[in-house]
């Protein structure tokens, strides 16, 4: 009797530290801003990708694109609040969709943990009170560098040169310090500022956010179809460019859903003077 007391005793010791430890180290690990990458282990369009910030207060914020319910696109950002207990994350909170306020609640468990990715499958998400369809299971993130790639690099004005969709004319883009851009577009005036847009960005390592609504210019027939990047910004050499010197160059790519298929966006950008 005493040999079974003492195994279950130990038993329960070794569930409870090692619950401690995920506990600790799971606190102090996903403190930090996380991008998510894959759901259920395949590729998405990229718009319906989401930036979640982890503070050391308990805090959540998701950063997306969201219709602010007068149809127009901006960049969105859900506070709600975390817990941490082994190896499950609790967000709960309210979020404001339209004229309506929802509370919100998820549940997932931490698959795989590093220091520069984490895996989770979500067991549970509940939307005003009712469950709701999981659209995904398992969802893979990577974490953003303190660095924060390319945030200051894209601080230019650039020059869209290539395009995927041959119909798609040439434009103009500059990314202002304050998380504004501004179009331009190439008139036979020259170069025109669009003035009907007022578009806020976010970037996140290669992880571009943008509130676009004049899609046409992207090369799709709807509004929200075009909303979030995968970018990477290099200075091509002498070799590869065109010019005497090297040029630094963007390149932008998106998946997009077109007649339930995905199909693949494509820019290329070279700064301008």
């Amino acid at each position: 009797m005493r040999t079974i007391r003492y195994t279950c005793a130990l038993a329960a010791l070794l569930l409870w530290s090692g619950c401690s430890k995920d506990l600790s180290c799971y606190r102090d690990m996903i403190i930090g801003t996380w991008v998510e990458q894959t759901f259920d282990g395949q590729v998405v369009e990229t718009k319906l990708r989401s930036v979640h910030l982890f503070d050391r207060m308990g805090q959540h914020t998701v950063t997306r694109r969201a219709d602010d319910g007068d149809n127009n696109w901006v960049i969105a950002d859900i506070n709600t609040a975390y817990s941490v207990s082994c190896k499950i994350i609790a967000t709960s909170g309210l979020f404001e969709e339209g004229e309506q306020m929802y509370s919100f609640f998820r549940e997932e468990e931490v698959l795989r943990f590093t220091d520069t990715t984490l895996k989770v499958k979500v067991l549970e998400e509940v939307v005003g009170g009712s469950v709701v369809e999981l659209i995904q299971r398992e969802v893979l993130y990577t974490k953003v560098s303190k660095a924060n790639l390319h945030a200051t690099a894209i601080q230019n004005l650039w020059e869209m040169t290539q395009s995927s969709d041959s119909g798609v004319a040439p434009f103009r883009i500059r990314f202002n310090e304050d998380g504004t851009y501004i179009l331009f577009l190439n008139t036979e005036e020259g170069w025109t500022e669009k003035t009907d847009e007022e578009g806020m960005y976010r970037v996140f390592d290669s992880f571009l956010i943008t509130s676009f609504f004049n899609n046409p210019l992207f090369g799709v027939r709807d509004r929200g179809d075009v909303a979030c990047w995968e970018i990477t910004i290099e200075e091509e050499d002498a070799q590869k460019s065109m010019g005497e010197g090297g040029s630094v160059v963007m390149r932008w790519q998106a998946m997009v859903n077109v007649d339930g298929q995905l199909k693949e966006k494509r820019f290329l950008f070279v700064i301008q003077p």
